[in-house]
């Protein structure tokens, strides 16, 4: 009962509406009915209208809301671990600020300097993942505040130009892993020009990743499963076998790729790979939609970027267009 009477007959009212780390409230009334519509006052407008008392600062550090979003979200995410080491590295560039002065200002002027170290592409991810923070938590209503990176726009960020492989090149390139100690390297070579798979994907390959005529890869970026045709010929070139086929092989491959007559590009070491699969694709007369799925690209925008080198590309413009067939 918050309502108790004094030893000289009057009511004192004493309670606390927002429980027991909440402020107290204390009042004496001539009647206790006085002291009941106060206290049923206290009561109303704290839950209708509570701006009649300061709400408290959010006083808690980026690197908080940073441990507290990896353990709702981040933990469940694929690459969940690398995201959380990113995120921690951020925040201590930024000097661990408290959560609610990270603001667009701040934001862009950390991004102005950071442009010295690294590319405009690697800060937008930055940008995007430490917003997420912010909206995650918003969504599960642990963040009251605005979102302020939301009104900040990402950086322009130029076309990077896809490199890719000749035949003559691809040949010089597997001569000179064949020639190392270890075939690892060759083999995942081989593998990622013949289905387009990614470095990793093609490295981490089981016996049982190899079914009928596909390749199944499960080690994927975007954590779907997809089986790529191969023909029977390549899979007996394989050294298939129970379990993971082969070690980690990329620094004999970067190892290597010094000794070649041609540079691979930076930033696409072994990513060329990956391209080369998709350009020869198209070139050989491939469909855009089917390359889609054998890359495992979740949109088309990623896909399109190959369809210039398609032996027709744009051709049908002279067909197609409004003034065909008319004598203008």
């Amino acid at each position: 009962m918050t309502i108790s009477r004094l030893p000289d007959g009057r009511y004192k009212a004493d309670l606390r509406p927002n429980g027991t780390e909440g402020k107290r409230y204390r009042k004496i009334f001539e009647k206790r009915r006085e002291a009941e519509r106060w206290e049923a006052w206290i009561k109303t407008n704290k839950t209708v209208t509570p701006g009649w008392e300061p709400s408290k600062k959010d006083s808690r550090r980026l690197s908080e809301l940073i441990e507290t979003w990896h353990q709702v979200r981040g933990k469940h995410l694929k690459d969940g671990r690398n995201r959380r080491l990113m995120l921690n590295n951020l925040c201590n560039r930024l000097g661990n600020p408290l959560a609610r002065n990270v603001t667009a200002a701040i934001f862009a002027a950390y991004r102005q300097s950071r442009l010295d170290h690294v590319t405009a592409n690697t800060i937008n991810h930055e940008h995007t993942y430490l917003s997420a923070v912010f909206s995650e938590l918003e969504r599960i209503e642990e963040w009251t505040l605005p979102n302020e990176l939301r009104k900040l726009r990402k950086l322009p960020i130029d076309d990077r130009e896809l490199h890719w492989l000749t035949r003559e090149e691809i040949s010089e390139l597997l001569d000179e892993l064949k020639s190392a100690k270890s075939l690892n390297a060759y083999h995942i070579a081989r593998i990622c020009l013949a289905s387009g798979a990614r470095w990793t994907e093609a490295e981490t390959v089981t016996g049982s990743s190899f079914q009928a005529s596909t390749i199944r890869f499960r080690n994927t970026k975007n954590g779907k499963h997809r089986s790529v045709p191969i023909t029977e010929s390549f899979r007996d070139s394989l050294p298939i076998h129970p379990g993971r086929l082969f070690r980690h092989a990329y620094p004999t491959f970067k190892r290597r790729a010094k000794n070649l007559s041609f540079t691979l590009p930076t930033g696409q070491l072994t990513h060329v790979l990956r391209h080369t699969f998709a350009s020869h694709f198209i070139m050989n007369g491939g469909n855009i939609l089917v390359l889609q799925k054998i890359l495992g690209h979740g949109s088309l925008d990623m896909t399109i970027r190959y369809a210039h080198l398609a032996p027709d590309h744009l051709e049908q413009a002279k067909d197609l267009n409004p003034l065909t067939n008319m004598d203008l």
